[in-house]
């Protein structure tokens, strides 16, 4: 109660210091008087504030005072007003946040049952199995092909492209919508690589632009992206851009590596294999590249037993995701 009266009575002070409209003569002793009386009048709210707010902050009594008391002081008379309204409609009725104790360790087994379990929507092998059941759901299948398009690799293109024969025909529209955007974007970065060749008037960047653009024509090779018709074509085109860029720079090891992917591609194991033994000589280091394609080429010629060693020479073999995967598969096939 008593405070509700000093509440009253920082209001009558605040009247009286307005001296019913004296103020407005700006007289000197007027301005002091009121700033004098508007002064006591904001420390005597700002106390009554600091009571009905003890509750909720009990440890901030000061710094309470001394928000409310600055607060009325510069605004003035409207202050007094506006900081009521706000402790009345919004700091009694907010909700206090309470605060956990301290922990010295979190105990997992009595949070676990909080946390969401996550499921995969596929398991092994489930993407191409979903595609060819013909009493999949339509959902269901287009949320395979979904799927599909993050993977890009040659696999999940052909999965994609066997997809075009489905009798849904929203599946077969996602499928070909699919195809098309991957072609349309291997293309618009083709068309890219050669107006920047032509552009290239140094070696070096001449040798970097050849070889992006021969990588992008081999992506269309590597993804089965080209049809039968136009294979021949793409070949023709890596193997010019390889012999032009080849001349400027005869030892870079990726146009190397690349013009090795072109003989497996051609079935010529033989030649493979002689460039990737005269890259290793002149480099003298084993990358990832050189003993993958040498245990792909060993593969091919039914030498199985030298794979097991040629993953050994990787040095960072047991580091590499798929490079380990490949030694643990073979060296139980020993």
């Amino acid at each position: 109660m008593i405070y509700i009266l000093l509440c009253i009575l920082s209001f009558l002070l605040e009247l009286y210091a307005l001296g019913a409209g004296e103020i407005t003569h700006f007289a000197q002793w007027n301005i002091y008087r009121y700033f004098l009386l508007h002064t006591i009048a904001s420390a005597l709210l700002s106390w009554c504030q600091v009571k009905w707010l003890e509750s909720r902050y009990p440890d901030e009594r000061l710094k309470v005072f001394l928000f409310f008391f600055v607060f009325m002081v510069v605004t003035l008379s409207f202050g007094l007003l506006l900081s009521l309204l706000i402790v009345i409609f919004g700091l009694l009725h907010v909700k206090v946040i309470e605060k956990t104790q301290t922990l010295d360790k979190i105990s997992f087994n009595a949070i676990s049952d909080d946390f969401p379990e996550i499921k995969r929507i596929f398991g092994e092998a489930s993407l191409a199995h979903t595609l060819n059941q013909s009493d999949a759901r339509m959902q269901t299948k287009i949320k395979v092909l979904s799927a599909l398009s993050e993977i890009n690799t040659p696999e999940a293109i052909t999965l994609i492209k066997q997809a075009l024969s489905d009798e849904s025909d929203e599946v077969r529209l996602y499928s070909f919508s699919l195809i098309d955007h991957f072609e349309k974007e291997l293309n618009k970065k083709i068309h890219i690589a050669l107006d920047a060749l032509h552009q290239s008037k140094e070696i070096s960047h001449k040798v970097q632009r050849y070889k992006t653009l021969a990588l992008l024509y081999w992506d269309m090779l590597y993804y089965e992206l080209a049809d039968d018709n136009l294979k021949h074509y793409f070949l023709t085109k890596i193997q010019s851009i390889m012999s032009e860029s080849l001349l400027l720079a005869p030892h870079d090891e990726d146009l190397i590596m690349l013009q090795g992917r072109l003989y497996l591609f051609n079935g010529d194991i033989n030649n493979a294999e002689l460039l990737l033994h005269d890259t290793l000589e002149y480099s003298g280091t084993y990358t990832k590249a050189i003993c993958s394609y040498l245990a792909e080429i060993a593969f091919l010629k039914q030498e199985y037993w030298k794979i097991p060693s040629l993953i050994a020479l990787y040095p960072s073999a047991s580091l590499d995701l798929k490079m380990y995967g490949m030694q643990q598969v073979w060296n139980h096939k020993k």
